[in-house]
């Protein structure tokens, strides 16, 4: 099953979906580590690195 918007899954914004993002989660979770960038869950918008996710099912993510 695909999540609906792939580029609010990148949580560390390098243009993959990968065990990397789940880590990255979860130090934001339990280590009060840097949030996930935009979109994530704190911020809806652009994502402000170009890659090859989208993130279509959420119009939110697309605006500014």
């Amino acid at each position: 099953l695909e999540p609906p918007g792939l580029d609010a899954c990148d949580a560390n914004d390098d243009g993959r979906l990968d065990l990397a993002d789940a880590i990255k989660i979860l130090a934001w979770l339990f280590q009060r580590a840097e949030p996930p960038p935009a979109p994530g869950p704190l911020r809806a918008g652009k994502d402000p690195t170009p890659d090859n996710l989208s993130c279509e099912a959420f119009g939110g993510c697309q605006q500014d």
